[in-house]
């Protein structure tokens, strides 16, 4: 369906640009790469720099905003409270920015948050991927997802552990 919407975009645009309608039709693309979004979930904080490294270039390269989800188990939710979530924001804050600092041309322009999700891993992605609009695709990172038990209607990359 995503496919369907962007090729009806994209053909629309062109019917405007073999009218010499040239501002409309660069309009109507520009205003698609303003909503698009790449989600990227993790599972624990030790992964956090390696996500934002490998997210950065990408979202740069093609003009998206990041939204990244840190799972953690529903059992963990007992044990962390409030000082966590605080403390988790801090530190991807802190380390979003030092790793933007560190590319070639200091990017300010790319829009991330975080969010911290007690929940299954799969099911929290499906979550996200649904209430989320215009997600290009999704990058996980993740010791126990099975692909199989995904069900989202969006590309889906795995970040392997290095």
């Amino acid at each position: 369906m995503k496919i369907m919407k962007m090729l009806e975009s994209i053909t629309t645009a062109a019917a405007f640009a073999e009218a010499g309608e040239w501002d409309t039709a660069l309009d109507m693309m520009k205003a698609d790469d303003k909503q698009k979004k790449i989600i990227v979930a993790y599972d624990g904080e030790p992964a956090e720099r390696q996500v934002i490294q490998a997210a950065l270039p990408i979202a740069a390269r093609l003009q998206c905003e990041l939204l990244f989800a840190c799972v953690q188990g529903k059992a963990k939710a007992e044990q962390l409270g409030k000082q966590f979530l605080e403390s988790s924001n801090r530190s991807f804050k802190r380390i979003f920015s030092e790793e933007v600092a560190k590319l070639p041309n200091s990017i300010a322009t790319i829009h991330a948050r975080q969010v911290v999700v007690f929940s299954s891993f799969n099911e929290a992605v499906r979550n996200i991927c649904n209430e989320t609009r215009e997600v290009e695709f999704v990058i996980l990172r993740c010791e126990e997802c099975k692909p199989a038990q995904l069900h989202i209607d969006v590309p889906y990359f795995f970040m392997t552990n290095t």
